[in-house]
């Protein structure tokens, strides 16, 4: 077995949760479920009841439904977007992967990009397609028939951990841009203080507590992903990082009870004070010209605690909610 990330044989145990066994390269720190986990197709995982259970995130958005009142995650959205465009320019192409049912893609299209999409569940690609109007791409992005430097902008939003092979990933979505394009990640972040505490206690009480590390890590996310781990795949993908910053994750999409709720909203102000808050959001672009693969880490904004220095700063975003 070798890291997806780095090709190093060199792996060890994390943890143990419900989901089976959680690895970790000691090479280049990626976290992963053991590769077995990856062989489940997506499109068992990803039925209707998956979307169905979250009704309110998937559906009840406040954007593509119509309805007056808009969900916590649609202000996280409208930050992205903005990011987007102030490295981009207003309005564009723009490529949505996993887009679920459509409530960014709606968000996009409002204020005037040209989207399309790529979903593998046929049931949510068939109720963006309803809700938007947009050309959906049913399967995977390596199969959609989009052409090389198409986009002026993709997102991934909560996507990258899903994959069985994020390098492959960020590759695909670097052929499909058009140089000087952008690609936006939100992906959870390995070292929130959340995920610290979940490991503290499984590992504090000999892996006798183990209720919030198994919520934490389950079979949908292949891989979980620090700040360090994830410069160095964009690197590797041939990306060069704008920015990175840390951010709460929006309530409305946690798959979790009320009462959670209120413990990880309590988190969340010590989490922003310590800088170490729940996801991590990226915006890369594409070189414009023969850019090496080294020059990637150049210029970006990092969160606090990152070990990849910038040697010059970039544009702040609008987005000012997120920290760098």
């Amino acid at each position: 077995m070798t890291c997806t990330t780095c090709a190093s044989s060199e792996i060890g145990g994390y943890l143990r949760a419900a989901v089976g066994e959680v690895l970790q390269c000691t090479s280049c720190k990626a976290v992963f479920l053991s590769p077995e986990r990856h062989e489940t197709p997506a499109e068992s995982l990803y039925t209707q009841e998956y979307f169905t259970e979250r009704e309110g995130y998937f559906f009840h958005d406040g954007v593509a439904d119509g309805s007056e009142r808009e969900r916590p995650h649609i202000a996280d959205f409208r930050a992205g977007l903005d990011l987007i465009e102030a490295h981009v320019g207003p309005k564009g192409s723009l490529l949505d992967v996993g887009c679920a049912t459509g409530s960014f893609l709606s968000l996009a299209k409002a204020r005037g990009w040209e989207c399309r999409g790529v979903e593998v569940s046929t049931f949510a690609a068939a109720q963006a397609r309803e809700r938007t109007g947009c050309e959906i791409f049913s399967g995977k992005l390596e199969n959609a028939p989009l052409g090389d430097g198409t986009f002026d902008a993709i997102t991934m939003w909560d996507l990258l951990e899903h994959l069985p092979v994020p390098l492959q990933g960020l590759e695909n979505a670097r052929r499909l841009l058009r140089p000087s394009g952008v690609l936006l990640v939100n992906t959870p972040n390995e070292n929130s203080l959340l995920r610290g505490v979940a490991r503290l206690l499984y590992r504090g009480s000999g892996g006798f507590i183990t209720a919030p590390v198994n919520r934490l890590y389950h079979h949908y996310h292949l891989y979980y992903f620090a700040a360090e781990t994830l410069t160095r795949l964009f690197q590797q993908a041939g990306f060069e990082l704008v920015v990175m910053k840390t951010k709460p994750i929006p309530m409305s999409r946690g798959r979790i009870s009320a009462a959670t709720k209120v413990v990880m909203k309590a988190l969340s102000v010590a989490e922003r004070l310590l800088h170490a808050e729940y996801e991590l959001i990226v915006l890369a672009r594409k070189p414009a010209g023969a850019v090496g693969r080294d020059d990637a880490r150049d210029g970006a904004e990092m969160p606090d605690g990152a070990q990849l220095p910038a040697t010059r700063t970039s544009r702040r975003s609008p987005a000012s909610q997120w920290r760098t």
